[in-house]
């Protein structure tokens, strides 16, 4: 039975890439920070599916806790799938809050991405995929999310590395890039439900929706993908946006 990886499995893109994974017929190691919840997604897709689904407990921010999952990759015969996608967020900036909690964003979204990237290639095969899930923050940086972006951006050449060096070997890679998401990281950060709503270019996209849209450009061998025709056009305008004119809207939007 083909095996599959999803890191941050416990709810929203994680969770919907699990399922997706699971009615492809992969068998599923999930990783989760909420055990409960974790292992009430776990016992749902493996009904659901008759999947195996293999749950394991980490913090990604504490580097010890991350050597479990490594033990467990280098136990395993072959790796069809990995989906990187923890994340980890702030509610203070870079220049607000204490270093050390900072740091932690830089641990989870830039080393336990990579180590779980270089171990997991090494039993992937062609046919095999990787998809790390990046934002649409890689493109915006601000004077609110200094690290979030700079990570986000991060993952996406990375993943482009990746690509250029798996591709022959027939191990796709893509870096997902989804804007806005409806998913419980937002509560995390204590957001407003009611402010998490459509407005002017901002709509909301279902987990659902985006992995769906995300498996598809990945057939299609899409590197770094922007689901969703809005968050599409906004990527193309920024791009067309000179760098001053950006930089006076960023300190604006920063400041409200």
């Amino acid at each position: 039975m083909k095996k599959a990886i999803v890191t941050g499995a416990s709810s929203g893109i994680g969770r919907a890439f699990a399922e997706k994974l699971a009615g492809m017929g992969y068998d599923l190691i999930l990783t989760g920070r909420r055990e409960e919840v974790i292992r009430k997604v776990s016992d749902d897709i493996s009904k659901k599916y008759g999947v195996e689904v293999q749950v394991v407990i980490v913090d990604f921010s504490n580097p010890a806790e991350v050597d479990k999952l490594m033990w467990i990759i280098e136990g395993l015969d072959e790796v069809g799938a990995l989906v990187n996608n923890v994340g980890f967020g702030n509610e203070r900036n870079f220049l607000e809050d204490e270093y050390e909690t900072q740091e932690k964003m830089l641990t989870v979204h830039l080393n336990t991405t990579c180590r779980i990237c270089h171990s997991v290639i090494k039993k992937m095969q062609s046919g095999s995929f990787i998809i790390n899930v990046s934002s649409m923050a890689a493109f915006t940086p601000a004077g609110f999310n200094h690290f979030y972006s700079a990570t986000k951006a991060f993952i996406n050449t990375f993943s482009e590395a990746l690509y250029v060096s798996l591709s022959d070997k027939g191990i796709n890679v893509q870096s997902l890039c989804p804007g806005f998401t409806r998913t419980d990281f937002h509560n995390k950060l204590g957001m407003d439900e009611s402010k998490l709503v459509n407005r002017g270019m901002v709509r909301w996209m279902k987990a659902e929706d985006v992995v769906e849209k995300s498996m598809a450009a990945l057939d299609k061998g899409k590197v770094i993908y922007i689901p969703g025709f809005l968050n599409k056009l906004m990527y193309r305008i920024l791009k067309m946006i000179p760098k001053k004119l950006y930089y006076r809207m960023a300190k604006k939007f920063s400041i409200q």
